[in-house]
């Protein structure tokens, strides 16, 4: 059986979801062959059998693969489809998504700003730390969903306005699903595709500068790329 890279952060199901994909394009598996066993499949990621469980769940809820008692892991007819972007899509509907990419875009813009004006040098650390506990976790192998998300988190901390800070963390589990299907898609983008945190650099460059038009321009940019991503990943064509 052939070496894949382990995946280091055990229990993120779409790290697994993403490397059954890969396993699947290596060993040429068509619909209707044997995959390994869950117990195989553990062990050639260097996850647990819980984790490898949780995203054979998935796949089955999702009609990627069907399990036959006392037989195994079997891979259905997806007729050409990517298996991460039907998963990713069925996570949520396409107008909820949009919805929520424009909720962002309306609210994170004008706080970028408001950080830059108001925010404290503590605030604006804090922001650094958060980026750079998402570049470790990309740099392990993890897709970081809850680095990214800390990061505009505490960016609208920083814009010290209330009803911004109450609002955003009220809707954080539906932020957190917009942010985990962005970054599992991200995982399928062909080599020479930059990784959104190098976008919270530029971001972080006009905040410490304390350039509110630099910032909120920044942020925007950064919505507006991943929306683009989002949407021509879930075209098929990846033009941006």
């Amino acid at each position: 059986m052939m070496a894949l890279k382990p995946i280091k952060r055990k229990r993120l199901f779409e790290e697994i979801i993403v490397a059954v994909e890969q396993f699947i394009q290596d060993e040429n598996i068509q619909p209707g062959m044997r995959l390994p066993s869950e117990n195989e499949l553990a062990a050639i990621f260097n996850v647990s059998k819980t984790a490898v469980r949780e995203a054979m769940t998935v796949l089955t809820s999702n009609g990627v693969v069907e399990t036959r008692a006392g037989s195994g892991i079997y891979l259905k007819d997806m007729q050409g489809e990517s298996i991460v972007l039907h998963v990713t899509y069925n996570l949520m509907q396409k107008n909820e998504l949009q919805d929520i990419l424009e909720f962002r875009r309306g609210l994170e813009v004008e706080a970028a700003g408001l950080a830059a004006m108001r925010g404290t040098d503590e605030d604006l650390l804090k922001i650094k730390t958060a980026h750079d506990e998402l570049v470790a976790a990309n740099q392990a192998s993890s897709v970081g969903i809850d680095e990214d998300y800390q990061f505009h988190y505490h960016i609208m901390k920083a814009s010290h306005n209330s009803i911004y800070q109450q609002v955003f963390k009220s809707v954080s589990t539906k932020l957190k699903e917009g942010i985990r299907i962005s970054k599992m898609q991200s995982l399928k983008l062909p080599a020479g595709f930059l990784p959104g945190y190098r976008e919270h650099e530029e971001i972080i460059s006009a905040l410490f500068a304390r350039a509110p038009e630099a910032a909120s321009s920044a942020m925007r940019h950064h919505l507006t790329r991943n929306e683009k991503k989002i949407w021509n990943t879930f075209n098929r064509n990846l033009t941006v």
